[in-house]
């Protein structure tokens, strides 16, 4: 791609086989330390109901990617970074659905960047304070400069529940990004959005909650949605943090429901 001010991250642009009525994109944002293949079950589904899907890698996060050494991770340079492949794929709105560190993104695009959001879906996350001992686990890793094998196994253990030996493979390459860049996006995502940020998202927002999630309390996420009637959320049951993986098909559902009743906005 073309160069720019900021990096532009690596995207996957998939068409489905039919075409669905509102043929906006669904932009899929992933979180910290992981990859983004996670979303493959839920792409399936999207594509399958004729959804166009574009997968994005945050900035450092593609294999083989090299950010510009000058180049500072936070949730407004990631979200620039996002907006300015956005622009170059056509600057059209698109569906934005990001996870846990991927949906501080979509809000900090969403209210930066309005013009390129119909709507936001947060999925296992809200912008309230992290669970804090998996705050002090993972501080504790920022000072040694490495994510050890434990801290790694606890995040797994939280994020995904037990997996086969094929799935853990797969879902844990997201730790094999460089520290340069786990490092500052992992702080990134502990700190969260500036608190200005969720108010000036004027998109409708819904929130996908996993009711078994151990990172972020089922009442935690119900408390942020119930604070504007722009919000909705869908507690899917039996689901964890991952919910997009766990239970890609209820994910799909609630998606295809909400843009259904969100998008175009009712006149």
């Amino acid at each position: 791609m073309a160069d720019s001010a900021v990096p532009l991250p690596f995207v996957d642009v998939r068409d489905p086989n039919v075409s669905a009525g509102d043929r906006l994109p669904v932009v899929l944002i992933h979180g910290w330390a992981s990859a983004s293949a996670y979303w493959e079950p839920l792409a399936g589904k999207l594509l399958d109901a004729g959804r166009p899907v574009w997968i994005l890698d945050l900035p450092g996060y593609h294999p083989g990617e090299v950010l510009p050494p000058d180049f500072d991770w936070t949730l407004d340079s990631a979200a620039a970074s996002a907006a300015a492949v956005l622009n170059e794929l056509g600057g059209t709105r698109v569906h934005l659905v990001g996870h846990s560190l991927g949906g501080s993104v979509a809000l900090t695009l969403a209210a930066e960047f309005p013009h390129l959001v119909a709507t936001v879906t947060l999925v296992g996350m809200v912008p309230a304070p992290p669970n804090e001992g998996f705050r002090s686990m993972l501080e504790s890793q920022w000072g040694q400069g490495f994510i050890d094998a434990g801290a790694r196994a606890k995040c797994m253990e939280a994020w995904y529940g037990p997996l086969t030996q094929a799935d853990s493979e797969l879902l844990s390459k997201g730790f094999d990004v460089p520290f340069s860049v786990l490092g500052p996006s992992g702080k990134a995502a502990m700190t969260g959005v500036e608190p200005s940020v969720p108010g000036r998202v004027l998109a409708p927002l819904l929130v996908i909650a996993g009711t078994g999630d151990r990172v972020r309390p089922i009442d935690q996420m119900a408390a942020f949605a119930s604070a504007s009637p722009r919000r909705k959320l869908k507690a899917i049951s039996g689901a964890g943090h991952s919910v997009h993986w766990e239970k890609p098909q209820e994910c799909a559902e609630a998606l295809h429901d909400f843009w259904k009743t969100s998008w175009p906005p009712p006149a």
